[in-house]
This record gives C-alpha cells, sequence and structure tokens, in this order.
C-alpha cells in the first residue's frame, strides 16, 4: 500500500488508540498508522490502516510489525515455514555451506543429504582444493 498524503500535525490531531506508543491512529471510523521510514533523515510516514488488518492486531492474530510489513509491501511476512523453504532452496543451489555449517544440514532428510553431500563434497574441492580437516561427513 502506498502512504496517505497526510502529515504528522493532521494525525495528531486524531485519537490515539493507546496500547500501540503513537503508531495508531483513529479519526472516525478510519484507521491509520504511523511509522518512520528512510535511512539518516528518517521521515514519519501514515499508512491507511484497513478495518480487518485492526481487527487481526486487536485479536492478537497477527503483531504489530507484521501489520506494518503488510502495509509497506502489500504482503505478510514470510512464515518460519516459508523462510526455512527458502533457506533450502538456495542451499540446494549452492550446497557447500552443508561443508562448513553444519546446522544447515537440519533442514534436510538424510535421502536429500546423500544426494546433496557428494556434490557439496567435489564443489568444495573444486573450490578450495580439499575439504577442511576437521570435516566429518554426515554420510559416515
Amino acid at each position: 500500500m502506498k502512504p496517505t498524503n497526510l502529515e504528522w500535525e493532521d494525525v495528531i490531531q486524531f485519537e490515539e488508540v493507546k496500547g500501540y506508543g503513537q503508531h495508531i491512529w483513529r479519526d472516525g471510523n478510519h484507521f491509520y498508522y504511523v511509522t518512520e521510514e528512510g535511512g539518516i533523515a528518517p521521515q514519519r510516514v501514515v499508512y491507511e490502516l484497513p478495518n480487518e488488518l485492526f481487527a487481526l492486531l486487536e485479536s492478537g492474530e497477527r503483531t504489530q510489525l507484521e501489520i506494518l510489513s503488510k502495509l509497506q509491501t502489500d504482503r505478510w511476512p514470510p512464515t518460519e515455514e516459508e523462510k526455512k523453504a527458502s533457506e533450502k532452496r538456495f542451499i540446494e543451489e549452492s550446497p557447500t555451506s552443508l561443508i562448513d555449517l553444519p546446522e544447515t544440514r537440519e533442514l534436510f532428510t538424510q535421502e536429500e543429504l546423500e544426494r546433496l553431500i557428494p556434490i557439496a563434497e567435489q564443489m568444495w574441492i573444486d573450490w578450495r582444493g580439499k575439504l577442511p580437516d576437521d570435516y566429518v561427513s554426515p554420510l559416515k
């Protein structure tokens, strides 16, 4: 969603919705979300907050950060499962992290590791000349 043309001076005329740290304001039946955006010189930005999103926030179904993400990008932030799936796809494309970051192996089944580890080992050898001295294959 795009920010509104409202300025902070406009918003402070509205009723502050308590409990959200001056981020959510109400004007009649309309809600607004105020946040700061920008790097070195951040500016206050005002988004219209649809009633259905405010209801999700009030019910506890969504957090304030999730609501802000939806307002800024028009998408919900990825779930933990989506993050893991994305990380898994990334590793499958370049599996060398399976060699030096053993914790990444937890994303894969044993069958997947049996397919990926030989590829990762060969890629590592091609890149570095040999496997790390402390490397222990998870396939043994």
